[in-house]
């Protein structure tokens, strides 16, 4: 039988380390109930009667490969939405229409290239491919690509599917509803699916921003990064933007969420406007 013991501060301590560690999300003492809400539902699966049951096998060598990514994978689930901070995406849109698209006097030379970083379950990049699908109507020759990426494998697996209760869709404007949208067949299960054309126009991929290793030249013309960093250390946070800087091109944006800010003309980034900021050419950036 499972007990329903607490989170003690030394456990705290144990996998808040570990999770710095492993991922550089700081965990601090106010989120222990947080964290322990989201561990409990790791002791049935694994089998264990308490939570420093659960830690010392998770935390131990024997829980290394199999159960420490989902020990971060429960931590790290992060909440988002559709349209979140639409002025993002309303920057988004003019830009391609009124800055890029009169630049292409000969046409389009190459898709203009996307990454969400830290996309969580799929919402934003799904929401930068119906904003981008809408401006291809009345830009011809204009293609995209979008990358999305998170630390945890549940996350990635429920974006790829692209499967959503239909309260979540309550942001997406009705007529990108009606164009993008599938509604299940069986509508007790009160499911929405994105159309094959969102699900092909994404790729996911897993990446730790902390750990893994960025592009070594610039291949991005668009990061959005929001909600994500507020997670993290001053110092993780300042690696995480210059190696940004180094992803995107010449005159790439970055997008940060409501709620962040960075050092931008330190790591070579100039605001353009509230949590979005160019690329720009700084030594030692």
């Amino acid at each position: 039988m499972i007990r329903q013991d607490s989170l003690s501060a030394q456990d705290h301590i144990r996998v808040a380390e570990f999770v710095e560690a492993v991922a550089g999300i700081q965990l601090p003492e106010h989120k222990r109930s947080l964290i322990e809400t989201r561990l409990r539902k790791r002791l049935k699966p694994t089998g264990h009667a308490s939570l420093a049951d659960y830690l010392d096998f998770a935390l131990s060598p024997a829980g290394a490969a199999t159960e420490q990514p989902l020990l971060i994978d429960a931590i790290t689930t992060n909440k988002t939405d559709f349209f979140r901070e639409p002025a993002h995406f309303d920057f988004l849109g003019r830009l391609v229409r009124d800055r890029l698209a009169p630049l292409q006097k000969v046409g389009w030379s190459r898709p203009l290239s996307v990454w969400s970083a830290g996309c969580s379950t799929g919402e934003e990049p799904y929401t930068l491919a119906m904003v981008l699908m809408e401006l291809q109507q009345g830009l011809p020759g204009f293609t995209f690509t979008i990358e999305a990426s998170d630390i945890a494998p549940s996350v990635l697996e429920t974006a790829a599917k692209g499967i959503y209760p239909v309260a979540n869709i309550e942001p997406i404007p009705m007529p990108l509803r009606r164009r993008y949208l599938l509604r299940s067949k069986k509508k007790e299960l009160e499911l929405i699916r994105m159309g094959p054309e969102l699900r092909e126009a994404v790729h996911f991929f897993p990446f730790n921003l902390r750990l893994d290793e960025y592009p070594r030249t610039p291949q991005y013309d668009i990061v959005f990064c929001r909600n994500v960093m507020i997670y993290f250390s001053n110092e993780d946070r300042e690696m995480i933007v210059r190696q940004f800087h180094r992803a995107l091109r010449p005159g790439g944006l970055l997008f940060i969420g409501h709620s962040e800010s960075v050092a931008h003309q330190k790591l070579g980034f100039e605001s353009v406007a509230p949590t979005i900021y160019r690329r720009i050419e700084v030594e030692g950036a």
